[in-house]
């Protein structure tokens, strides 16, 4: 609405997209995201618990090493599954 160059208020807005768009325009494309989502943070939950068993993690002293490794690898893991979701959107 800025490049209207009115200045224009949270009530005008919504009846312009109300209007043009539909009610619905607000939940447009969720159900691919959540198609991805859903898988990626299931994976990036697994992971993160596998790796935390495999690097013998504990919450008792910190080690930067280990907790970057993780971290490192469950992010990879979540945005393996999340970016064609997100391209497709």
């Amino acid at each position: 609405m800025q490049a209207s160059g009115q200045r224009l208020g949270m009530r005008d807005v919504s009846r312009i997209l109300l209007r043009e768009e539909g009610l619905f325009r607000f939940w447009k494309g969720a159900h691919i995201m959540a198609s991805g989502c859903v898988p990626a943070h299931a994976c990036y939950f697994t992971a993160y618990e596998h790796l935390k068993l495999y690097f013998k993690f504990n919450n008792q002293h910190f080690d930067l090493a280990s907790t970057a490794m993780i971290g490192a690898s469950t992010t990879f893991i979540h945005d393996f599954f999340i970016t064609p979701a997100d391209v497709v959107k």
